[in-house]
């Protein structure tokens, strides 16, 4: 009897948890799946050699089973070895807090070709894959230079110029992976605030989904907007950046003959002391290394060249750690003095280039590499960009342009704000888009760009098809990932376009709604949100028709949101009469779905109240909805307002509660 009750109270709490787990996933609350892999990452690879072995670190609250392990690339699938479980072990974050992981063994083949590879982990419970962490290199020898892009300030989940920051990035994925194979880039760095909010998992997402196309290793470090919402190390690392990015505040990882160390400068702008300590101890084990830093608060605020002591230098240094890190500043101007195979410190934060020089006491230099935003708000007569460093064994640090164009200490970034490459996929990868309108970009050729399609593999490979400016392509290659198909086209960009590599052709036009009736007055914005979805493709464009008495007085681009389904048109009416605003959306096969209202703005007159009628129209319907309006004066109108109110929790906690209940009745009949 005892054990029948102990039983239906199990079953009713693992009922109620169920119940506020779905719930809080959706509203990413809660979206740590576990185990799962936190190193190697794609932010932050293994640089292995053929035939070596490797540790995996997984987050997991139990041993697990390995199946079968792969690394797949498009140099092929290759099966690994799995050597053995080390158990649990601390993994040191800084000195409040350490990450508790799993350590799993596994061996490369010897054959394996050099690459960047997933890694793909098949356990008795699930399967667990990590992109682009395997950097597989087998030559000898030293290496005379090595070429960076660098990004920073991607602020995923704000929005800026029009569209949201994660939608925006994507024309990085074509111009970095293009650079990768036409300009011989090794590795991307990123310096910070990738994300615009730290505790926004949704962006975090995006971030991922994003980033993990490049076809290079890629590393990253936290910006102060990284920590936003976020207010201690182990949700950072457990729950936010960590998960999804890097588990580590500071780290060091060698590519060859060159060495990347990343340092955290907080949501306070310089680091605490016990990094800056391990930043030392890297370094003086690395004395054959060149050593490159990367962090997000710069320590100079401007351009420029600068030499003598820290105390001399003091009113040229970044506020954060002039004014609050005085004492991390001064000790790192003493690593610098004392460790020369360190060349080059790149950071971000002030949204602008500002590359500065410091020589030490011997003369020789210090490069302080400080880059524009890539998305977001920057200072007058700055621009969005990133750059392209080269950094040689010899101390020397070059500024590239390819486009020619003059490198100056405020102005070294390739100049993104004319490329206009953007991907759009359905909700199942079973259709991946891209289209462009480069007009006004000369800082690369993209006459025969690099453009990736990462596709489902739930279909099969011959159901997927090549549509769109099909004539623009120069070759197209296929490659099975393991966990997904990968489609590589080179295309020429320089004219508008677009590409799809689908598994179905789109014959539906978008649905559009309004979510906002019209109420406006002369000379003040009119401010409409429409409701965009599309089960096909996704969508090319948004764009609203403006009809004054029967003639289009104007056409206005859609602004894009951080949610995909919504559009915000911005119109301000200049003169009185009758307004017909056609909604446009087009999808990525050119279908068109429309929503068209009317109303009218009339002089100023009594108060009226009248009916206006809005029109629906797509290609199969036609639905007439009707709004009130009153107008007191083309100044002032008057509208009812209602609170909205979220049921979701309410019914959530409604359901627990009678789950509670209906548990306690069956226990008092038992």
């Amino acid at each position: 009897m005892r054990l029948n009750k102990i039983l239906v109270v199990t079953q009713i709490f693992i009922l109620v948890l169920g119940v506020y787990a779905s719930y809080a996933y959706t509203v990413g609350i809660a979206a740590i799946q576990e185990p799962y892999i936190v190193l190697p990452s794609y932010l932050l690879p293994a640089y292995l050699e053929p035939g070596s072995s490797f540790s995996v670190l997984i987050r997991s609250g139990s041993e697990i089973k390995v199946i079968e392990a792969l690394v797949s690339s498009t140099r092929g699938l290759f099966k690994i070895e799995f050597e053995s479980s080390q158990g649990f072990i601390d993994l040191r974050v800084d000195p409040s807090y350490s990450l508790r992981v799993l350590v799993l063994r596994f061996k490369l083949p010897h054959n394996i070709p050099n690459g960047l590879y997933n890694l793909i982990i098949v356990t008795d419970t699930r399967l667990m894959w990590m992109p682009n962490s395997i950097i597989i290199d087998g030559m000898s020898g030293l290496r005379d230079s090595i070429r960076i892009a660098h990004l920073t300030d991607t602020h995923f989940g704000a929005e800026q110029g029009g569209y949201p920051n994660s939608f925006k990035h994507t024309r990085y994925i074509t111009l970095l992976n293009t650079l990768v194979e036409s300009y011989n880039i090794d590795i991307v760095v990123y310096t910070g605030d990738l994300i615009d909010v730290g505790s926004d998992i949704l962006s975090y997402r995006d971030f991922f989904s994003v980033i993990s196309q490049v076809l290079a290793p890629q590393l990253a470090i936290t910006g102060n907007h990284d920590w936003a919402q976020v207010p201690d190390t182990r949700r950072l690392v457990e729950i936010y950046y960590g998960r999804y990015i890097v588990p580590l505040r500071v780290w060091n990882f060698t590519y060859r003959d060159f060495m990347f160390i990343g340092i955290d400068t907080r949501m306070d702008g310089y680091p605490e002391m016990w990094q800056i300590e391990e930043l030392e101890r890297i370094v003086s084990k690395s004395p054959d290394k060149t050593i490159i830093i990367l962090m997000h608060h710069p320590i100079f605020r401007e351009a420029g060249e600068y030499e003598g002591k820290p105390d001399d230098i003091r009113r040229f240094v970044y506020s954060s750690w002039r004014d609050l890190g005085w004492s991390q500043a001064v000790k790192f101007f003493e690593i610098i003095e004392k460790y020369h195979n360190i060349v080059a410190v790149l950071a971000g934060h002030i949204h602008r280039d500002a590359d500065a020089i410091y020589y030490r006491s011997d003369g020789s230099k210090v490069y302080f590499i400080t880059t524009t935003t890539a998305n977001h708000g920057y200072p007058s007569g700055y621009y969005w960009g990133m750059k392209i460093i080269e950094v040689r064994r010899d101390g020397s640090v070059k500024v590239l342009i390819p486009s020619g164009r003059q490198y100056t200490s405020t102005s070294g970034s390739i100049n993104t704000e004319a490329l206009r490459v953007f991907e759009v996929r359905d909700k199942y990868s079973t259709a991946v888009s891209w289209f462009w309108n480069i007009t006004g970009f000369n800082e690369i050729s993209l006459a025969n760009a690099t453009l990736v399609f990462y596709v489902n593999k739930s279909q099969q490979l011959n159901n997927y098809k090549l549509y769109g400016s099909t004539n623009y392509v120069h070759k197209m290659e296929v490659y099975d990932l393991g966990v997904y198909y990968l489609f590589k086209v080179y295309a020429n960009l320089t004219r508008p376009g677009s590409l799809t590599i689908a598994s179905y052709e789109d014959k539906v036009p978008p649905r559009v709604e309004i979510l906002t009736p019209p109420i406006s007055t002369i000379d003040k914005p009119l401010v409409i949100n429409a409701y965009v979805v599309d089960e096909g493709w996704g969508i090319r464009s948004v764009k609203a028709l403006i009809k004054l008495n029967g003639r289009i007085s104007s056409t206005i681009e859609a602004i894009r949101t951080t949610d995909p389904t919504l559009y915000r048109i911005v119109y301000t009416p200049r003169d009185y009469g009758n307004y017909e605003i056609i909604i446009q959306a087009v999808d990525l096969n050119n279908n068109i779905g429309e929503f068209k209202l009317s109303y009218s703005i009339m002089p100023p007159t009594e108060t009226i109240t009248k009916v206006e009628t809005i029109t629906k129209t797509n290609i199969t319907e036609t639905v007439t909805q009707e709004y009130l309006i009153t107008q007191t004066s083309p100044t002032t109108t008057t509208q009812e307002r209602g609170v909205t109110i979220n049921y979701t929790p309410i019914a959530v906690i409604l359901l627990i509660v009678i789950l509670v209940v209906a548990g306690l009745i069956i226990l008092r009949r038992r």
